[in-house]
């Protein structure tokens, strides 16, 4: 798995859009599912696509590491929020649901990770090194709320 060419001849930042794209898809639909059960439990999945599908394009479309990083950074805020809505049950809407880890919620994740790692990976040096470490305060900052019971 070279970094020129993943995935039938796409380079890893053009898989990593075409994942970002998928994952705003499952956001579209979850969008779509909730909101029947008030905007203001819909809108963060529209959002959050909206953030996705702008990061896909601009990752498919620079060559330069800026944009990457900077989808790095946007897919592991939306893996934290998620988490975080997850874990401690956020009412959104106007029915009070709570976000569920349902199947759309779980794939959405996977593919986001997904799109994270090879991200990651396609990056070298110095700008993998700080994406890594900018995932890993994310992690110990949400570690840390854990700890603390803050999630739930």
């Amino acid at each position: 798995m070279s970094r020129t060419g993943l995935v039938g001849g796409l380079r890893a930042p053009h898989v990593a859009s075409l994942l970002c794209v998928a994952a705003a898809a499952g956001d579209l639909v979850a969008f779509q599912q909730r909101v029947a059960h008030g905007l203001a439990g819909a809108l963060p999945f529209l959002l959050a696509a909206v953030v996705q599908l702008v990061a896909a394009r601009q990752v498919w479309v620079s060559r330069g590491t800026a944009a990457a990083l900077s989808a790095v950074l946007v897919l592991g805020l939306l893996i934290g929020s998620y988490v975080v809505a997850v874990s401690t049950g956020v009412p959104l809407g106007q029915r009070n649901r709570p976000v569920e880890a349902g199947p759309l919620l779980t794939a959405g994740l996977c593919v986001r990770l997904a799109a994270l790692l090879v991200l990651v990976r396609s990056l070298s040096g110095r700008a993998r090194s700080r994406a890594v470490n900018a995932l890993f305060v994310l992690g110990t900052f949400l570690w840390t709320l854990g700890l603390t019971g803050l999630l739930g």
